[in-house]
């Protein structure tokens, strides 16, 4: 074994102490809206020897300027982290490394196997050139937090039991959505998940086959940029069909993202997952609510939802991230039911409320208008 995971081993950082390093300084990066980035020195097997460890450690503690820091990223894997730098400046360091004369023998360095992670733009990608991942695995630099083996079993478990349970119910939507609108029943979207990837999500489709995003884009990139509360369109929002804001308010037509949630792409307690466009007007900060699996409920939902601001979801969001555990998710769940069922209550109120003072308005006007109608009358008959 080539590190001391619970120690420090050979003068440079642990695994643990890279780890609380890198989250540092990517919080710091946050903060100051400056770039961050990884150099990951994969080292193969036939450079593994201590002594190897040994000269590649010294080449690279000469190499690094004196706000950088080296470390262990796992057990064949060194780490450059490299404050206040970019994807280019990262990708000449490296390319340096690489091509570095060598001092009285062979190029230590240029044994090693690169990748570069750069925050915000490079972070999940491996940018080796062989294509190959230092480390032995997919490097997302401790951005991403491991999805926890309760949170996996319970994900399968309610899945799997809501899909059998709500077969009935999918079976009628399904004829429904065919009867009152020509088109698909299920509507698929793009959506980014953990470690900003992409998954195609499902919903029953609420809204007229092949309407256009342009409507959401807008008004998404308004309750961004200026903080309002995240309100949806439906009362105003001539794409939906007849009853497809019944099902909206009730949530019944997030019900097929069980699917997603057995595949993997989602989890039954997480952020709800943004639309790509949505995700490029974030701020560097924001990105932290990509660090988990996104959910079909979520601490937000039972938080307010459309009433809160678009900053206060993402530090919902970012807080779940960190309290996360079994006790928590099961809470979130119990908490959904009874916040859709008021949350429709208060739609249904709000509309019939709205509805009758249209009808008191209308009223108004129309006597109005009978009382001129009988004076003019009046007036001509005399």
């Amino acid at each position: 074994m080539l590190a001391d995971h619970g120690g420090r081993k050979h003068g440079i950082y642990s695994s643990r102490e890279l780890r609380e390093l890198i989250v540092y300084e990517r919080a710091r990066a946050d903060r100051t809206g400056e770039k961050l980035s990884v150099v990951l020195c994969g080292m193969n097997g036939q450079s593994g020897s201590r002594r190897f460890v040994n000269r590649a450690i010294h080449s690279l503690s000469r190499s690094i300027r004196n706000t950088d820091h080296l470390g262990w990223y796992g057990r064949k894997c060194l780490a450059v982290v490299l404050p206040l730098t970019g994807y280019e400046g990262a990708k000449k360091f490296a390319q340096s490394l690489a091509e570095a004369p060598a001092n009285g023998g062979e190029n230590v360095t240029g044994h090693l196997e690169f990748s570069i992670h750069s925050y915000p733009d490079k972070w999940f990608e491996s940018q080796s050139d062989s294509g190959s991942r230092p480390g032995g695995r997919d490097a997302t630099l401790y951005f991403t937090r491991p999805v926890p083996r309760w949170k996996r079993a319970l994900d399968i478990f309610g899945s799997a039991a809501g899909l059998i349970a709500l077969s009935p119910l999918f079976a009628l939507l399904a004829a429904y959505i065919r009867v009152v609108s020509p088109g698909p029943v299920i509507f698929r979207q793009k959506r980014v998940g953990l470690a900003r990837r992409e998954f195609t999500f499902f919903k029953f489709r609420t809204m007229h086959y092949r309407n256009e995003e342009e409507v959401h884009s807008h008004h998404a990139k308004d309750f961004i940029f200026f903080d309002k509360p995240m309100t949806k369109l439906d009362g105003i929002d001539p794409r939906i069909i007849k009853g497809g804001r019944i099902l909206r308010k009730l949530a019944i037509d997030e019900l097929p993202q069980l699917w997603n949630i057995l595949k993997g792409d989602m989890s039954l307690v997480g952020p709800r997952p943004c639309i790509p466009y949505e995700a490029d007007e974030y701020l560097q900060w924001h990105t932290d609510r990509f660090s988990i699996l996104p959910g079909l409920t979520g601490l937000w939902q039972v938080s307010g939802k459309n009433k809160l601001t678009f900053q206060r979801m993402i530090r919902l969001d970012i807080e779940y991230s960190r309290r996360m555990s079994l006790l928590f998710d099961l809470w979130i769940i119990l908490r959904t039911i009874p916040t859709v069922i008021g949350l429709g209550i208060e739609g249904t109120s709000r509309r019939l409320k709205l509805r009758k003072e249209q009808n008191e308005e209308r009223r108004e006007e129309e006597e109005g208008s009978g009382y001129h109608l009988g004076a003019d009358s009046h007036a001509h008959a005399k």
